[in-house]
């Protein structure tokens, strides 16, 4: 799949045959191992032990492509036609993926600049070998002449061939020429839009410092101003007539914390408008970027990017996809309705009757009141059994537990690590010795990619019948680091998160494909997010969670009660959520679907959208698309959260409610659906994992059964049994 799930390379086109992964024997570096113990460079290459190696690793890197072409262009076996491409793009791409990784995550500003060099260069190349006709005409040969042996194979060579021709290769050389500029101007906006969410967060600053609740303070930047009235002249002490401020970043996760505890209305509204409001410079990106890929899908003889983009997918049309939408919007609508009224009534209750309106900065404040309210729940409490050595040992728990392996800390070579914060992992089984690596990235820190993501660093793939490739992965959060405490503690939603992005982590690192192009989470895109989704479960699982929450300080075990007012918690406004994840969808698909012959106004999309499938007012002169960064990097897939949602929800109720621990479970989750990666379809995987009840066949396309998902949301009664299956 791409280089890490939750934040996508935007360049989808340019990487689609050759996607980032790093190589195990490529250009005499050295691949990342548990013993190395001499001086290495980033990742354990040894090209990246200073930022100038980067350009040598680009180097290196297109002249071993090239001996492959020259290979290729002699057209040898069709087997070997699909391997020698196939280390094509696991050589190319250990670039891209190395480069992409030290760009959003190292603290050096020489190694950032070396790696957006390198990035650059390797995507000229990339250019290049996507264009490529010696390749394109060997892999059709290879798929024609029918002597490839396995399915995997045969499939590769499909894929490769599709991916081709989804980059134009099969177009007249005035058309290809067109589709290269505008892959290229859709690779340069989606890195602007990024680039200007990064660049202008918005703020507001609010004073006096009091109207921002101590537990949140942490995350807000302390700034001073002149107290009124007094001039610098008549200053007596920088103390005595200094006022303190606290600057709010309106980024979305302090943004969200702010919305969610601070009681001053006047405070979360501000705190809305801004961040809700930048950057502007993301209005014109976006019209550029939906024009642009608008135009390549009817190059491409597509109505709309959407259809475009859905060729692999399970659903395989956008009108599928909408169906499946509207459909989901229907069944949650009148509940919905209901908490909404729930939540409105509760801010009159609260405010009295002047307050005629539940505005949008005050949902997150109301529902943690009424969740806190209706089970005990103290935020400080949770998190004291959530201390984040204690989460690490969580996940060896899931490890050992369900594969029967080892996740433990190893050594770093010198030179190996980007910040002394990060933690290297490996999977080890007894019997078959190490699975993979992964790297862990924790703590928030200044200039580092501010969301949580999994990283790939290098694929697994077979290189002969007795070695194998091992994957290499890094997963990248932004915990914060309290001031007056140094066991850095999870609120439960952030553990969460931390099992989701594992869930990712182990698709990749489980898998055992043949060929890196699909390994681990390359896979269908609307699949691809539903390890993580199942892992999530794991977190919410009393049975689970008995096992390595304790208290950091006492010891305790979390309590049996706690976890069931988390989850009851969690489960209060299910439907609106799910509303808000259909209207997100809605709102991605009318992006990049159809396009009228008038320009349409994306402001007026949304607004429309959010009437229809949403409570939520729509406050004029916020425009939340322009930083939503999932529809420059889903572009007409993020409905593959709600896809992802229902299959874990079948999964999870039919093979691990029972026992989620289970060796039998791991078995059955490995050798049936995480080994395999995208090496075959999803819906086959889906059914051999846990039988009929999990797909649908809708008008030529797949989607899920929507059972499960419903009523563990307690939101499927008789009227609407009858549409879920």
């Amino acid at each position: 799949m791409w280089s890490f799930i939750k934040n996508r390379e935007p360049n989808i086109h340019m990487k689609r045959l050759f996607e980032p992964f790093l190589s195990y024997r490529h250009f005499r570096t050295r691949a990342v191992d548990r013993q190395n113990t001499s001086s290495t460079g980033l990742y354990g290459f040894d090209h990246l032990k200073s930022p100038k190696g980067f350009q040598r690793f680009v180097d290196e890197a297109i002249e071993r492509s090239s001996e492959l072409i020259d290979y290729i262009s002699g057209m040898p076996s069709s087997a070997e036609i699909i391997r020698a491409m196939d280390e094509i793009s696991d050589t190319v791409c250990s670039v891209v993926d190395s480069a992409e990784l030290c760009r959003q995550t190292h603290p050096a500003r020489g190694f950032v600049e070396e790696a957006n060099k390198a990035s650059m260069k390797i995507n000229v190349y990339l250019h290049f070998l996507n264009t490529n006709h010696t390749l394109y005409n060997a892999v059709k040969k290879a798929e024609q002449d029918g002597h490839l042996l396995t399915e995997e194979a045969r499939r590769a060579a499909l894929h490769l061939r599709i991916d081709f021709e989804k980059g134009g290769i099969h177009l007249p050389s005035g058309k290809l020429d067109r589709v290269n500029q505008l892959n290229m101007d859709a690779h340069k906006l989606c890195r602007e839009y990024g680039e200007n969410i990064i660049n202008d967060p918005g703020y507001v600053d609010i004073f006096p410092a009091s109207r921002i609740p101590r537990q949140i303070q942490h995350l807000l930047k302390p700034i001073y101003r002149l107290t009124s009235g007094v001039s610098k002249e008549s200053l007596g002490s920088y103390e005595d007539e200094q006022e303190e401020v606290f600057r709010i970043m309106t980024e979305p996760r302090t943004l969200f914390s702010v919305l969610q505890l601070t009681p001053d209305e006047q405070v979360r509204k501000m705190a809305y408008l801004k961040g809700n409001s930048v950057p502007h410079a993301n209005h014109e990106v976006l019209d550029k970027l939906i024009n642009s890929r608008h135009e390549l899908a009817q190059i491409m003889g597509c109505k709309s990017y959407a259809e475009f983009v859905m060729q692999l997918n399970m659903a395989s049309s956008p009108e599928v996809v909408v169906s499946f939408l509207l459909e989901m919007s229907n069944m949650v609508k009148e509940k919905a309705d209901e908490e909404f009224n729930t939540i409105r009534n509760l801010k009159r209750d609260v405010c009295g009757q002047r307050c005629v309106d539940l505005e949008p900065w005050d949902e997150a404040y109301y529902t943690t009141m009424m969740k806190s309210s209706a089970y005990s729940l103290d935020s400080a409490v949770v998190a004291s059994y959530f201390s984040l050595p204690q989460c690490i040992e969580g996940l060896k728990l899931l490890v050992k537990s369900l594969f029967g392996a080892r996740f433990d800390s190893v050594p770093m070579a010198p030179g190996e690590s980007w910040h002394p914060d990060v933690l290297k992992m490996c999977i080890h089984h007894p019997e078959e010795g190490d699975l993979g690596f992964l790297y862990l990235d924790l703590f928030s820190r200044k200039g580092k990619y501010p969301g949580c993501a999994t990283f790939a660093i290098k694929g697994g793939r077979k290189i002969s019948e007795t070695e194998y490739q091992l994957p290499v992965m890094a997963l990248v959060f932004n915990f914060s680091r309290s001031h007056d405490s140094s066991i850095v503690r999870l609120n439960h939603g952030e553990l969460e998160t931390l099992f989701h992005e594992f869930g990712h982590a182990l698709h990749a690192l489980l898998s055992r494909t043949d060929y890196q192009h699909f390994a681990g989470t390359r896979v269908a895109l609307d699949f691809a997010e539903t390890p993580s989704n199942l892992f999530e479960y794991y977190a919410r699982d009393y049975r689970v969670l008995k096992k390595f929450a304790r208290h950091y300080s006492t010891g305790e075990v979390i309590p049996e009660k706690l976890v069931k007012s988390l989850n009851g918690a969690r489960d209060m406004f299910a439907a609106t959520e799910l509303q808000r994840q259909i209207f997100y969808s809605l709102v991605d698909q009318t992006l990049f679907g159809e396009q009228l012959s008038v320009p349409r106004d994306t402001n007026s999309i949304v607004a429309h959208l959010k009437r229809q499938h949403s409570n939520e007012k729509h406050v004029e002169g916020t425009h939340m698309h322009i930083r939503f960064s999932h529809f420059l990097t889903y572009g007409a897939g993020y409905y593959s959260y709600l896809y992802a949602k229902c299959f874990a929800a079948t999964i999870w109720k039919k093979l691990c409610q029972e026992d989620p621990l289970s060796p039998t479970t791991g078995t059955l989750l490995r050798t049936k659906l995480l080994q395999y990666g995208g090496a075959k379809e999803p819906a086959d995987l889906l059914t051999d994992l846990v039988g009929d009840g999990i797909i649908r066949y809708h008008n030529g396309g797949i989607v899920p059964d929507v059972t499960s998902c419903l009523e563990e949301m307690k939101l499927l009664d008789d009227k609407n049994r009858h549409i879920g299956k």
